[in-house]
């Protein structure tokens, strides 16, 4: 187990390193999408690159209450992001509330759509419960990045190299009416399975 302590002191030096030295063109709205608010969904995967990839927004991210979850949060610091604290997992309706409140007041929010302990890829629905209670859309993302480091941990983490391109995909957007029942939920789980290219429920 890598020492709290060291995360703590080594996490901040590499992310100053990792966003000033990464190759990627940030968010912007399109034609698919207003100037609204917005929810980001990635895999656990993805976290680091899409963190990087959406900070023009500066959106409130979902973290977990873990230790590794406040190391996150003060790496990122309060400049360019907002937070909430939780999951989206079991009983993440104080989560779900919390969220709900940042596009209330018109802050684009971001969450991992996996997790928080696995197994990769298993998608649970709080994302598609805050759309359809918000009618927020939601905004799938997936890294591309040049021969990243992969950790060997159980969300198979990708960790961008310095001075390499880093690519972010957009997904289809998502729209959940907010009288979607369960197959219409089930469908969009579907969609965002094959866009994570992951099997649904592994």
């Amino acid at each position: 187990m890598f020492p709290q302590r060291w995360k703590l002191t080594l996490a901040p030096p590499a992310w100053r390193l990792l966003k000033s030295t990464i190759t990627v063109k940030e968010f912007s709205t399109g034609p698919d999408l207003d100037d609204g608010p917005v929810i980001f969904a990635c895999l656990h995967r993805d976290i680091l690159p899409a963190i990087i990839f959406v900070r023009s927004v500066r959106p409130a991210l979902l973290v977990s209450d873990s230790p590794d979850g406040e190391i996150l949060v003060k790496t990122l610091g309060q400049s360019d992001y907002r937070f909430v604290r939780g999951a989206t997992g079991g009983d993440g309706r104080r989560a779900l509330v919390l969220l709900r409140r940042e596009l209330d007041a018109g802050h684009s929010v971001g969450l991992a759509v996996d997790g928080p302990e696995g197994p990769f890829g298993s998608i649970r629905e709080g994302v598609l419960h805050l759309a359809r209670m918000t009618g927020a859309p939601v905004v799938p993302l997936v890294a591309r990045a040049n021969r990243p480091i992969v950790l060997n941990t159980w969300d198979r983490t990708i960790v961008p190299v310095p001075f390499r391109k880093l690519e972010m995909l957009i997904g289809p957007i998502l729209r959940i009416p907010q009288d979607a029942g369960e197959p219409e939920m089930k469908d969009f789980l579907a969609s965002l399975a094959e866009f994570f290219d992951v099997v649904e429920g592994s």
